[in-house]
């Protein structure tokens, strides 16, 4: 949450950088799960009703992984290269999901 590009394109929106986290999250059909302990922080986690441009997504697409989670390195969703770059596929549209949208909904 650190990356001076990301806040910037937060700062164009006048969010927060885990706002525009979510938003980013729900624009490519995923489900962002926030989670935090301060009913401040979770009222602004929800507060997510603005759309980022296309122009912005994109740049957001390009962001450069997190080389190094430090301490939190051992956490299960930090596991590797291949968990990182499999989300970035994802998130570039890459990567075919393995669930099928159910028609007629």
């Amino acid at each position: 949450m650190k990356n001076e590009e990301v806040a910037r394109v937060a700062q164009r929106y006048a969010v927060s950088v885990p706002q525009l986290s979510i938003r980013y999250c729900l624009q490519l059909g995923l489900l962002p799960l926030p989670r935090s302990a301060d009913p401040a922080h979770l009222r602004a986690n929800a507060e997510v009703d603005f759309t980022i441009t296309e122009e912005d997504m994109d740049l957001l697409r390009g962001v450069e992984p997190i080389a190094d989670y430090g301490d939190h390195r051992a956490m299960t969703i930090y596991g590797g290269r291949r968990d990182v770059r499999s989300l970035l596929a994802l998130a570039r549209g890459t990567l075919r999901s393995r669930v099928r949208p159910q028609r007629g909904r």
